[in-house]
């Protein structure tokens, strides 16, 4: 028996009021980004293989497999669309 919840990844950046951060989000199958950051239990958000720039995009600051986002510090999420989604 298998307690692996099925999730799926999409590719994010994520702007906060500092930052701007793109890297890996993993969301349970059929779920939406928007439901992930309405769960009121969780105050952070797992981004992996991030990378942070300054708030213009323009320096990279850091690069780091992991990291969570407070979630009352994001300003606003977009998707990267997958390949063949254009």
């Amino acid at each position: 028996m298998s307690l692996r919840i099925p999730k799926e990844r999409r590719e994010v950046v994520v702007f906060t009021r500092n930052h701007k951060l793109e890297g890996e989000m993993y969301l349970l199958m059929d779920s939406r980004i928007s439901d992930e950051l309405n769960v009121r239990v969780k105050e952070f958000i797992p981004i992996t293989n991030a990378k942070i720039y300054t708030l213009s995009g323009d320096s990279l600051l850091f690069t780091t497999d992991f990291v969570t986002v407070n979630k009352s510090s994001i300003d606003l999420v977009l998707t990267k669309p997958a390949p063949g989604e254009i």
